[in-house]
């Protein structure tokens, strides 16, 4: 399991734990190796009962187990049942110990992996999650995970606990009989190759199955999303025939992975009886000729059959393994993806900016060969009041995104204050922004709770302040619980004006020099829209902040207004210098505003 370091690394901070558990697991294979071994006697002596002779080897044991207890032969008869019994209870009691601590073992090491692969997941670039299926990654952190679970909390066990039975069960039989020990392990190999065999068909068909379950979650998502277009537009015949199609795949996939589970075992059982059959043909003749005794021959075949069960414990865990092994490598994906949004070694932490702002010369693409913003340069003071405005798709957003560090520049610099935001930790840099989006994102939490996100320390009145000052402490007082009213899954069960104004007082509380409203009043009704203009006025105060918006009534007050087309900027100034230019926001006005007449 070489190939596989970088998963069983995992298991370092627990190598004292790992240590302990291997011992018992030790001791679970030595009293399986005794227990094949003290049949020995016990049948032997069974004989000697009958009126039989035991000479040679077969006294070995016997006079071994009666110097180390100080007994004599005639007390064996008592001696032996209770040493049986003995072993039988130490290996069940170091079969317990071991499962137990290798289990838990293996349950702290796939808990660190969950941790790891989810802080990889949220500390990954916003390009990489947007590009991503949201089911697909559902299905790396529940269902690959658990097939990790599989390997290393009970498949692990399984190769250390068999493959050491194995070798001492191996010492037995070869200690009672080396040449029918060696006639026996002749056709180990031809076990081996379907063993390998449907190793490989399991990993291939893991694979595939994973990546089913991601398709299958990422579609179920996307409908349980899209429920009511499904409804409106009378699809849901199509997407059950959809679903099914998916699911129908999956099972194919998973027959195969259990036609290979199914014939590991009765394999491994035909060569098995292949085995016994011979073993007793060539044994019934040694005895016969008195050159085996039967306690020897009885325990050479305890031993033998006791390693079938091994053999077959690890035919099926090198299945469970494959399927782990296919698990990891898609985890792995996504916990070694690099972010290339990081800190530079020289980034430095800044307490608060001033809060101005300025983009020269940036260049930036989402795909090659298609830019999205084309040598845009503007400054803006602080305080100002900025806003973008232009068509969908023109870029407005990717340079607030860009502001963010959400993405990096092609070229170009980014400024705040007169330094570039490179060389200012990215923590830091967005300590200082403020942001409100049109899909308001809230946690299936309380209204406190949601409005102090991102704040350590916080008084309760802050969060009051915060939500008269954003106009939504009239509806949160009306609530029957109040701040500690439960939203629901994305704020469901608030209105979109409400989301808004609570998405606001998150912003307020934050209290950033610099603010960003992103299309904030676009899909609101008349009476919110008036509401959140009111919040954004009294929010906007001594503070730089940026407007994209679609309704140019919300942005006429700008101090100055960015016109957007095909990522650059065409035209700049303030309401009325636009006007006057007659160009694109003289014709955007229009468009809005047919009805008025326009006095430059």
């Amino acid at each position: 399991m070489a190939e596989d370091r970088s998963l069983y690394s995992h298991f370092r901070p627990f190598l004292s734990r790992f240590l302990l558990a291997l011992s018992f697991l030790v001791m679970v294979a030595v009293f399986t190796a005794v227990l094949a071994l003290i049949i020995q006697p016990v049948i032997d002596e069974l004989f000697i009962q009958g009126g039989g002779q035991v000479a040679g080897r077969g006294q070995f044991v016997r006079t071994a187990i009666m110097r180390l207890l100080g007994i004599e032969q005639k007390q064996l008869v008592l001696v032996l049942p209770q040493l049986l019994f003995a072993t039988f209870l130490g290996q069940a009691v170091f079969t317990f110990l071991s499962l137990y601590m290798m289990k838990t073992l293996g349950l702290k090491v796939v808990r660190n992996i969950r941790d790891q692969l989810y802080r990889s997941l949220v500390y990954q670039s916003v390009d990489f999650l947007s590009k991503a299926r949201t089911g697909d990654l559902v299905s790396r952190v529940s269902n690959d995970i658990e097939k990790i679970k599989l390997a290393v909390a009970e498949t692990l066990s399984v190769y250390i606990r068999e493959s050491l039975t194995l070798v001492c069960l191996l010492a037995v039989i070869f200690y009672q009989d080396w040449g029918m020990a060696t006639l026996s392990l002749v056709l180990i190999p031809v076990a081996a190759v379907p063993l390998v065999y449907f190793g490989r068909k399991v990993k291939k068909r893991g694979l595939q199955s994973q990546e089913t379950i991601g398709d299958l979650g990422n579609f179920m998502s996307e409908s349980a999303m899209g429920h009511k277009i499904v409804k409106a537009y009378n699809m849901e015949e199509f997407e059950i025939h959809k679903f099914r199609q998916l699911n129908q795949k999956h099972f194919r996939i998973n027959a195969k992975i259990a036609l290979a589970y199914s014939l590991a075992a009765p394999v491994m059982d035909v060569i098995g009886g292949l085995v016994a059959a011979g073993l007793f043909t060539v044994g019934m003749h040694r005895i016969s000729q008195g050159t085996l005794s039967p306690g020897q021959f009885t325990s050479f075949l305890a031993a033998l059959f006791l390693m079938y069960a091994p053999i077959k414990r690890l035919s099926l865990a090198h299945n469970d393994y494959q399927q782990g092994k296919a698990g990891w490598e898609r985890v792995k994906q996504i916990i070694q993806a690099a972010n290339p949004i990081r800190d530079r070694a020289a980034a430095v932490d800044v307490k608060a900016v001033r809060g101005e702002v300025e983009f020269q010369n940036v260049h930036f693409s989402y795909q090659p060969q298609l830019p999205v913003l084309k040598n845009v340069s503007f400054q803006a003071r602080a305080g100002e009041m900025v806003a973008l405005v232009g068509a969908s798709g023109s870029g407005k957003t990717t340079i607030m995104n860009i502001l963010l560090r959400f993405y990096e520049p092609e070229r170009g610099e980014v400024l705040v204050d007169g330094r570039d935001i490179r060389a200012i930790t990215l923590k830091s840099l967005r300590e200082q922004i403020g942001l409100v989006t049109q899909d308001v994102f809230l946690f299936n939490d309380t209204i406190l709770n949601n409005i102090a996100y991102g704040r350590r320390r916080y008084a309760p009145d802050d969060v009051r302040r915060a939500a008269a000052v954003a106009r939504a402490d009239g509806f949160i007082a009306e609530l029957p619980q109040g701040y500690d009213t439960v939203v629901g899954e994305r704020g469901i069960f608030l209105s979109n004006g409400q989301r808004q104004r609570i998405s606001i007082a998150r912003a307020v509380l934050k209290q950033p020099p610099i603010l960003i409203f992103d299309e904030a009043t676009s899909s609101l009704d008349s009476e919110s829209e008036k509401l959140i203009q009111e919040a954004m006025a009294e929010v906007m105060k001594d503070r730089t902040t940026f407007v994209i918006a679609h309704r140019l009534s919300t942005i006429i007050e700008a101090d100055r207004i960015l016109v957007i087309e095909n990522g650059e900027i065409k035209e700049s100034g303030d309401h009325r210098e636009l006007l006057k230019k007659r160009g694109l926001y003289y014709s955007l006005y229009n468009l809005q505003f047919p009805e008025m007449n326009i006095i430059m």
